[in-house]
């Protein structure tokens, strides 16, 4: 499915249209009912996924994890734009409780899809999809990733969209591990599309792989939908198939879809 939403926003002088391309609902829930508990398995599905969406060759890598038998998985879409810069999307996909499809192959099966979408129209800034490894180990994969990246070249990250555990309630994002500027573009394509968006810190019960960065100054966005009603789901045997609540998941995939067209255009 194919949307035009024409965006009236204050960060814009004029409204402009935004084009994003959606997977079919049926489609998306058969990819989120690939979640079962087996970290290695999980892997060899997900990167199943990204070959099949076009991510092999040199568009894809994997980085080794010290501690983690599973490697980080990056996928990139390069930028055509005079001067682009860079905006990562990750989310982890390893597990620990029930079939971990909430925490947090909700957010890792959606990389393979935008980073499909992406690459059908040229963009002005390079995208680099991030499936982390160990994140549940202490957050090893990201901080890994992030190490790799020179000073140099961290300047050139104009944004990070973290994603970890969706489909619980409505878009939630983390305030005291985003910044600022970043919420409030998200809030606003919320607005348009007419989707609930608010804000629900983590600070006390958890963290996720959205923390080195923001440690490193970087702009990041850390999205969830964890709230405290919610909470005792993660990392145990209710978070299965059962707990997803499937508008609320589809919702927050259409408004990350738009958020990531509206940031390539808008960022300089």
């Amino acid at each position: 499915m194919r949307y035009l939403l024409a965006l009236a926003l204050a960060a814009v002088a004029a409204a402009q249209p935004l084009e994003y391309k959606l997977l079919n609902e049926g489609v998306l829930q058969e990819r989120l009912k690939l979640a079962q508990p087996m970290n290695p398995e999980r892997y060899r599905r997900l990167k199943t996924l990204f070959d099949e969406s076009g991510c092999r060759g040199d568009r894809f890598h994997e980085q080794t994890v010290k501690g983690s038998k599973e490697p980080n998985m990056i996928c990139g879409v390069a930028g055509t734009g005079e001067s682009p810069r860079k905006i990562i999307v990750g989310a982890h996909f390893d597990s620990v409780g029930g079939d971990g499809i909430i925490d947090n192959w909700s957010g890792a099966v959606l990389l393979p899809g935008f980073s499909a979408f992406l690459r059908r129209s040229p963009r002005r800034h390079t995208f680099e999809f991030v499936a982390f490894a160990a994140e549940e180990k202490g957050l090893l994969g990201s901080h890994v990733y992030l190490k790799s990246i020179s000073k140099q070249e961290r300047k050139q990250i104009v944004a990070v969209i973290i994603m970890d555990s969706l489909g619980l309630t409505p878009t939630k994002y983390w305030p005291n591990g985003s910044t600022k500027e970043l919420a409030i573009a998200a809030a606003r394509i919320a607005q348009a599309l007419n989707l609930k968006f608010s804000g629900v810190n983590v600070d006390q019960v958890g963290t996720t792989d959205s923390e080195p960065f923001k440690d490193a100054h970087i702009p990041v966005l850390s999205l969830h939908s964890v709230t405290q009603e919610t909470w005792p789901i993660i990392n145990g045997s209710k978070d299965v198939w059962s707990a997803v609540s499937w508008k609320d998941y589809y919702d927050s995939y259409r408004l990350i879809s738009a958020l990531l067209v509206y940031l390539d255009q808008n960022l300089p």
